[in-house]
């Protein structure tokens, strides 16, 4: 079996995403195991944002996360083409 983990800088945008992908079309999906981590700096917002809910900034909490999710749809985007409605 191989196991492959990509976290942080690997994984930090789009184009980290789809290099993932050419990594593992290269080597084979049979019998491998893939460990995705946070994208890069995602676990420290999170902190961040937490840090910010518990000191009471109730929406500057809520505007950093907003941000991290755009941040993820954005990057999204550019790896999958969205889904028509």
């Amino acid at each position: 079996m191989k196991v492959f983990k990509f976290g942080g800088a690997s994984v930090k945008d789009a184009a980290g995403v789809k290099n993932l992908v050419r990594v593992l079309e290269t080597v084979g999906y049979q019998n491998t195991l893939v460990v995705i981590s946070a994208m890069g700096k995602t676990t420290d917002r999170l902190l961040e944002i937490g840090a910010t809910a518990v000191a009471g900034d109730i929406d500057g909490a809520l505007a950093k996360l907003d941000s991290l999710r755009q941040f993820h749809a954005i990057e999204a985007g550019g790896v999958v083409s969205p889904q028509a409605e």
